[in-house]
C-alpha cells in the first residue's frame, strides 16, 4: 500500500487541473475546525468505493494550503469517524506536509458489504445514509437504503408467493420439461416422487392454508404470462440511432422498440432475437474461406440477458423496474434494478468464478429450466456466466465488458470495436514488442484504449490465471512499458512513458516545425513553470492535453533552450521540467504542420 504522503502529492495536480472535488476526493477548507458535513463524506466513501479526505486546502484559491491546527483536526475527524457513525468507521489518518505547511489527510476504506450502508446516528438509517456522485454526496433513496441492507443477508423476495397465481398458470409443457430433467438427472429421489412433490422441492409451488400456491420464482421460471400478475418484471429493448441516445434530426428515437414478456426462458430468447433484428453481420476470413459473425457475440448476450434476469432485484420496491437492453451504435448495454449483491468484489466477476445470488431459490431452478427449441438449461449457476461472457468476447477479439454497479442498479457494457483494431495495430506497430508474448501485447492494446489495467483485467482480457497476470505484468514493468499507480485498493498499472508509445513522426521538429498544428502552447507552459518545476502530467492535466503532446512541446521547448529536465532518468516519475534563462518565447504562432 503506498504511502499515503505520496498519495497526496500525486492526487493534487488532479484537483488543480479539475478545480474542484473529484468522486473519490473530498477537499475542505477546514479553517474553522472539523466541517459538520465531514461524516456525511465518511459515510458516503464508506458506501461506496473508499475515498480520501483532505484538510486544510482552500479548493476557491487553487488549493493553496491554509493555516490550520491539524493535531486538532485529526483528532477531532478520529473522533467523528468513531462515534457519529454506525458502524464506526476508522480511517487512517496522517498528517502531511504540503508547501512547506501542515495538512491532515485521512484514508477510508470501503465497508464489506455486510456492514452497509454506514449513516450518521443522529439522522438515522433512512435519512443518514450517504453515497458519492462526481464530487458530492448525495443522501440514499429508501430503496437504495434496501439494496444495501438486503446484502447483509440472503433475501427471500423470490419465495413470494404471488396472490391470485394457481398452479393452473404454469405452462404445462414448460414445467414437464423440468420434471423429466429432474427424473433423469438428479437421482431416487425425485425419481420416484410425484408431480406436484417434485415442483415443491423445486421451489415452484408451495401450500398455504391447504390452497397450493405459486411462488414468485416459480411464475418468472414456468409461468404462462407472468407479466399478467407483475406487469413491470420483463424486459424492454431499444435500438437506439445515435450513441448518445438522443434523437436523429428527423426526430427519431428508437430504430426498434419493444417490450418481451413471458417466463425467463422465453424473455433470454426473444430478446437474442429482438437483437439479432439490429445487429450487423461482419465477415472475416477464415482459413481458406469467409465466415460471417453477429457483431456481438450471441454466447455473451445469451450470458449477460440470462444474469441480469436471474440475480435483478425482486424485492416489491423493484417491481415497477424492467430489466433494460439497449442496442447503440457503438455498444450494448444490459441494466438490471438493484446493485451488485452480497460479499463479491465487482474486479473479480470477469476473472474467477465468484457468486452471491441474490434469489436462490430462482438460481437454483434455472439450473434446469430449457430455453425452449435448445437443448440447453437457462443457467449453470456455478458462479460462471459472466466468465463465459468474458470468453466468448476474447474469442471474438473484444474487450471485456465494462462493469458499472452504483447501488440502484447493475450494468453490463460490451463495445463493439475489436481489441486489435485498426487504430490499436498502428499504435502497437510503432513499439519494441520483440520481447513480448501475445497476451501481453493485448494487455498493452487494452491499455492504449483504456488508460489503466489491474490484475484481474489483464486475466480478463487474455484468459490466463493469476499467477501468470502477475508475472506477465511484472515481466512489462521490467521491461519499462508499465508501471504501477498508487491506488489505495489494488494494483493499476499505467503506461510507464507515454513519450515511446506514440508512433513517431516522420520529419523531427524544428525551430520552425513546433509541434502542434493547432496553437503554440509554449507561452501557456512557461506561465505554469514560473512558479517552480512541474511534471508533465501535470502540465498535460492543467492545459487539458494529453502528456504525449505536452511532451512534444517540451521536448522542442528544451531544443529552444527555453526548458529542461531536473532528473536525468527522463522516465523517471520523479522527473520534473524547468525554465531556463531563455524561457520566453517571443510571440505565440499558429503553426500549420
Amino acid at each position: 500500500m503506498p504511502d499515503l504522503t505520496a498519495y497526496v502529492m500525486e492526487t493534487l495536480p488532479r484537483l488543480r487541473a479539475a478545480r474542484t472535488d473529484l468522486t473519490t476526493v473530498e477537499v475542505k477548507a477546514a479553517a474553522g475546525g472539523l466541517p459538520k458535513s465531514i461524516v456525511e463524506t465518511v459515510s458516503a466513501f464508506s458506501n461506496s468505493g473508499g475515498g480520501l479526505i483532505i484538510l486544510g486546502l482552500d479548493e476557491h484559491d487553487g488549493f493553496s494550503v491554509l493555516d490550520v491546527d491539524v493535531r486538532k483536526l485529526a483528532s477531532d475527524l478520529a473522533s467523528a469517524c468513531a462515534d457519529q457513525l454506525d458502524p464506526p468507521v476508522r480511517p487512517e489518518i496522517e498528517i502531511v506536509e504540503l508547501d512547506g505547511r501542515l495538512i491532515v489527510a485521512a484514508i477510508v476504506e470501503e465497508l464489506p458489504a455486510t456492514l452497509k450502508p454506514c449513516f450518521v446516528k443522529a439522522r438515522g438509517i433512512e435519512r443518514g445514509s450517504f453515497i458519492r456522485t462526481f464530487d458530492g454526496d448525495r443522501s440514499l433513496s429508501t430503496y437504495e437504503v434496501h439494496v444495501l441492507q438486503a446484502s447483509r443477508g440472503q433475501p427471500d423476495d423470490d419465495g413470494a408467493i404471488v396472490e391470485g397465481v394457481s398452479p393452473a398458470d404454469l405452462d404445462s409443457e414448460l414445467a414437464a420439461a423440468l420434471i423429466r430433467r429432474l427424473r433423469s438427472t438428479r437421482g431416487q429421489v425425485f425419481a420416484s416422487a410425484s408431480d406436484e412433490e417434485i415442483l415443491d422441492m423445486m421451489g415452484v409451488t408451495t401450500s398455504r392454508d391447504g390452497v397450493r400456491s405459486v411462488t414468485l420464482a416459480g411464475l418468472l421460471a414456468l409461468g404462462r404470462f407472468p407479466q399478467q400478475f407483475v406487469p413491470q418484471l420483463d424486459v424492454t429493448f431499444v435500438a437506439l440511432p445515435t450513441a448518445s441516445g438522443d434523437p436523429l434530426p428527423d426526430g427519431t428515437r428508437f430504430l426498434d422498440n419493444q417490450s418481451i414478456d413471458g417466463p425467463i426462458p422465453r424473455m433470454v430468447a426473444e430478446t437474442l432475437t429482438a437483437l439479432r433484428r439490429n445487429m450487423k453481420r461482419r465477415s472475416i476470413v477464415v482459413g481458406l474461406g469467409r465466415e460471417d459473425r453477429w457483431e456481438y457475440p450471441e454466447e455473451a448476450i445469451r450470458e449477460l440477458v440470462a444474469n441480469a434476469l436471474m440475480h435483478r432485484d425482486y424485492h416489491p420496491l423493484a417491481h415497477g423496474t424492467q430489466v433494460r437492453v439497449s442496442l447503440y451504435p457503438d455498444r450494448l448495454e444490459v441494466s438490471s434494478p438493484g446493485g451488485l449483491h452480497g460479499p463479491v468484489s465487482r474486479e473479480d466477476l470477469l476473472a474467477e468464478p465468484v457468486s452471491s445470488s441474490r434469489n436462490a431459490r430462482l438460481a437454483k431452478l434455472l439450473e434446469d429450466v430449457e430455453v425452449e427449441s435448445t437443448n440447453r438449461t437457462v443457467c449453470e449457476n456455478r458462479g460462471s456466466g459472466l466468465l463465459a461472457t468474458a470468453a466468448a468476447l476474447r474469442s471474438a477479439g473484444m474487450e471485456p465488458p465494462q462493469v458499472v454497479d452504483n447501488v440502484r442498479e447493475f450494468r453490463m457494457v460490451i463495445r463493439n470495436h475489436g481489441l486489435l483494431d485498426d487504430d490499436s495495430v498502428t499504435w502497437l506497430s510503432a513499439i519494441d514488442t520483440a520481447r513480448l508474448n501475445d497476451r501481453q501485447r493485448l494487455a498493452l492494446a487494452f491499455l492504449h484504449r483504456n488508460g489503466r489495467i489491474t490484475n484481474q483485467q489483464y486475466r480478463s482480457v487474455t484468459g490466463t490465471d493469476s499467477l501468470t497476470a502477475t508475472r506477465e505484468l511484472t515481466g512489462l514493468a521490467a521491461e519499462g512499458v508499465i508501471e504501477k499507480t498508487s491506488d489505495r485498493r489494488w494494483a493499476v498499472w499505467v503506461l510507464a512513458d507515454a513519450e515511446r508509445f506514440e508512433p513517431q513522426p516522420q520529419l523531427a521538429f524544428t525551430q520552425e516545425q513546433p509541434p502542434s498544428a493547432r496553437r503554440d502552447r509554449r507561452l501557456d507552459i512557461v506561465e505554469l513553470l514560473r512558479s517552480g518545476p512541474q511534471s508533465a502530467r501535470y502540465l498535460a492535466d492543467a492545459l487539458g492535453m494529453t502528456k504525449e503532446g505536452v511532451l512534444r512541446w517540451l521536448r522542442h521547448m528544451e531544443k529552444a533552450g527555453e526548458v529542461e529536465p531536473t532528473s536525468e532518468k527522463r522516465r523517471s516519475r520523479s522527473n520534473k521540467w524547468r525554465l531556463t534563462n531563455t524561457a520566453q518565447p517571443a510571440q505565440r504562432a499558429e503553426t500549420p504542420m
